[in-house]
């Protein structure tokens, strides 16, 4: 069993790195960055999109932030004002989001930026929510008492025994599998039990030990050898249009 570096814990003030924490308030520094960083996105998106705001959730905006937390940066966006097909729209954003937080290595003060692309119409869970458009918090975070911590021991086994098979096989689809499995597991945790709930701290635990980049790694690699044509000649590819 790997050891485990990433779990809930409980601070008395909200990350200095990120918040004032004499008044609650989002870094000037920071502010500006995120919404650099959003510009960038949006740039690197290139299709339509209607940005409503751009939030900031999760442990970051909330007490339970530890060295190995990220900073959730949802951009809230209006979907049935680009297209009634939402679920292609989305299908397209969640790609690009991919892509763009794989390409890129964007950290704030050494937080590592987690990028969100949500509909205005599906909400969130979080004990934090603050508004990076309006400077301001849409919930301001309460501090935490105490958080139950679940036995996740045999959960975490099956987990790192499927994703070790699945890094095994080195197949595109089963590792796009397993990770969206993964974010599964959280969004559904979250939205039954709270941001303390059992999934989303098995989720938290397996990011922790790396897992998560383990996956999201050998999908950028399986990805590229998908798209090689190694076997393929430029002569033969012409033949087939002759």
């Amino acid at each position: 069993m790997r050891k485990l570096r990433e779990s809930f814990v409980v601070n008395e003030t909200l990350n200095p790195k990120i918040w004032d924490v004499d008044t609650n308030t989002l870094l000037p520094e920071v502010r500006e960055k995120i919404v650099e960083i959003v510009s960038a996105f949006e740039e690197y998106l290139d299709a339509p999109i209607v940005i409503v705001d751009v939030q900031l959730v999760g442990s970051n905006a909330s007490y339970n932030y530890n060295d190995k937390s990220d900073l959730d940066v949802h951009i809230i966006a209006n979907f049935e004002q680009v297209t009634e097909n939402t679920e292609i729209l989305k299908a397209l954003y969640d790609m690009k989001k991919s892509q763009f937080n794989k390409e890129f290595d964007i950290t704030i003060h050494g937080i590592e930026i987690e990028m969100y692309i949500q509909d205005i119409k599906s909400g969130i869970t979080s004990n934090g929510i603050f508004s990076v458009c309006d400077n301001t918090w849409i919930k301001e975070p309460k501090p935490i008492k105490s958080i139950t911590k679940h036995n996740t021991e045999k959960e975490l086994e099956k987990w790192n025994e499927k994703i070790d098979e699945v890094l095994a096989s080195k197949d595109f689809d089963e590792i796009q599998n397993i990770i969206n499995l993964m974010y599964l597991m959280r969004t559904n945790s979250i939205a039954v039990d709270g941001e303390y709930g059992k999934g989303n701290q098995i989720f938290k635990e397996l990011r922790g030990q790396g897992r998560l980049k383990e996956l999201k790694d050998a999908l950028s690699k399986s990805m590229s050898k998908k798209l090689t044509l190694e076997s393929l000649s430029r002569g033969q590819f012409i033949s087939r249009f002759e």
